[in-house]
């Protein structure tokens, strides 16, 4: 997203802290297909996507006037997703927790995959930890910064290093079979 593009969510933001309704229609609109992306491949069960999509837009709707600084609206949007996702699976599922100790090797180059893996990246992405597939889609499709991705998921840039390192292990991985 470039400046301009920024500066226009910025005010769009503060519209909606206003009670425009107009200007939630709009943020809706900009991130309703990414959000709704996101959702459906962190929870691995597609069936309550809408559900927790809505449930998302409900908690902004209700809170977005105690957010102080309009730059961080997508971290924060990001992190109510995540926390609706693991909400609802937390009964039924149980996520095995990652080693957090583990230190991850120095990674500073993202790998680049061509336009022709795209399809099968995506297929993979649904057979990784949900752990490893969302830090794979905040860092990548997001384009978050490693310091964001922390935000989101309430950790350690540590952690987030080691999560992604592993993530691109088992990506590649999945890949390879």
């Amino acid at each position: 997203m470039n400046a301009s593009d920024r500066l226009i969510e910025q005010i769009i933001i503060l519209r909606c802290q206003t009670g425009d309704k107009d200007a939630f229609a709009e943020l809706i609109e900009r991130y309703q297909a990414p959000l709704r992306y996101f959702i459906r491949h962190l929870s691995s069960n597609s069936e309550v996507t809408d559900d927790i999509f809505q449930d998302t837009w409900l908690t902004v709707i209700r809170h977005i006037y105690s957010l102080k600084r309009t730059e961080a609206f997508p971290t924060w949007l990001y992190r109510i997703a995540r926390n609706r996702v693991y909400q609802k699976h937390r009964v039924k599922e149980n996520l095995r927790e990652l080693n957090e100790n583990v230190a991850a090797p120095n990674d500073t180059e993202d790998d680049v995959y061509s336009p022709e893996d795209a399809a099968k990246i995506h297929r993979c992405l649904k057979r990784l930890r949900p752990e490893h597939r969302e830090v794979l889609m905040l860092r990548f499709l997001e384009q978050m910064s490693y310091h964001e991705i922390a935000q989101v998921i309430n950790c350690g840039l540590g952690t987030v290093k080691s999560r992604i390192y592993y993530a691109k292990l088992a990506l590649k991985k999945e890949m390879e079979k």
